[in-house]
């Protein structure tokens, strides 16, 4: 009887033991005789101050910031070094970082992963935008792709580091044709595919040269009736003796006035301007415009050249054909980034061959 009691006794010691190892964690056998416990940390999630998100093992204590930073020389590089000018439609930067309590910049212990809510415009019916999440290699000089995922414009993606990290903004139209610049016009925010944005870029610069020729016409026609008033009373007063000696002298002046308008006629050719045709139909603006070398600096384009407008941040751009005349002129922002000025290039030139095509 006692025996039995025993065996029982041990039975439930045995049990018990078994319960209380498997509550603590998973059993994992690395030998006949030992059992080793492996247990899983929960990961912890940080916020940041403009509402970002990291989640990861070990920040339990540590502070975690998100702060937008402007595109750097280096970047703007990198984006062409890794073949990315022209293919998106606009981008921006944040630099991550987690702190600890001494405010020290400290790196992530494994993998974590950054979720953002970026601000994306209103789309017009059919439109669509898609994200993606890079990485500027300091050492290869090049962009790297992160493993990215969204939920409408909440944006997640993967990483071992902390760093500097560009959001790309890709926004298609419903021909899914990528939107290369996006426009706050007086009809309100406008998207453009590159055909498109040249387009209207050079109806812009017409109307403004249309403006300009008005305004001009007005002004002249304005000191011309001045000058008539002026004259009508003038010749009111003048005296015979002023016509008899105007009369007298006339013969004597004949030649060198008429030397006087020939030197007038060659000082106003336009032969000391650079021939300008208008490439959409064909009018002959060398006059209109009066562009010489020297009014001009290059581009990335060997072919093509730019003027500044005047405006703050505006230039006049200029695509050359193979005989050095002018066939064609548009208006583009050149305040912002130099990738956004030389994707503009790109895309009036892209137009100009379509059209001497």
């Amino acid at each position: 009887m006692k025996k039995n009691k025993l065996i029982t006794t041990l039975l439930i010691s045995t049990l018990a033991l078994s319960s209380l190892l498997t509550a603590c964690g998973t059993k994992k056998n690395t030998s006949e005789n030992t059992t080793e416990l492996v247990t899983e940390a929960t990961p912890d999630t940080l916020t940041s101050a403009d509402g970002s998100s990291v989640e990861g093992v070990e920040l339990e204590g540590l502070t975690f910031n998100s702060e937008a930073v402007d595109m750097t020389d280096e970047m703007n590089q990198a984006i062409e070094n890794s073949g990315f000018a022209g293919t998106f439609t606009s981008a921006v930067s944040f630099d991550f970082n987690i702190t600890d309590a001494n405010n020290e910049k400290v790196q992530p212990n494994g993998t974590v992963s950054i979720t953002k809510a970026l601000d994306t415009l209103e789309l017009p019916e059919g439109y669509s935008v898609e994200y993606k999440v890079y990485y500027y290699n300091p050492d290869t000089k090049m962009m790297e792709a992160c493993e990215t995922s969204n939920d409408g414009n909440v944006v997640t993606f993967s990483t071992t580091h902390f760093s500097v990290y560009s959001y790309y903004f890709y926004y298609f139209n419903a021909n899914k044709d990528l939107v290369t610049n996006i426009l706050t016009t007086d009809e309100g925010v406008k998207f453009f595919t590159g055909d498109e944005y040249a387009k209207y870029m050079i109806e812009e610069d017409e109307k403004a040269y249309q403006a300009e020729q008005a305004a001009k016409a007005q002004a002249q026609a304005e000191a011309q009736a001045q000058a008539s008033s002026s004259n009508s009373t003038s010749s009111s007063t003048s005296n015979t003796t002023n016509e008899v000696a105007d009369n007298s002298s006339s013969s004597t002046n004949e030649s060198s006035n008429d030397t006087s308008v020939s030197d007038s006629s060659s000082s106003s050719s336009s032969s000391q301007y650079i021939k300008a045709i208008n490439i959409l139909d064909g009018r002959d603006l060398t006059d209109a415009w009066q562009i010489t070398w020297s009014d001009l600096h290059e581009t990335k384009n060997p072919r093509i050249y730019a003027q500044p407008s005047g405006y703050p941040g505006v230039d006049r751009i200029y695509v050359f054909n193979e005989d050095l005349t002018i066939a064609q002129m548009c208006s583009t922002a050149s305040g912002d980034t130099q990738e956004k000025y030389d994707q503009v290039i790109d895309t009036i030139w892209q137009i100009y061959l379509k059209h001497a095509n």
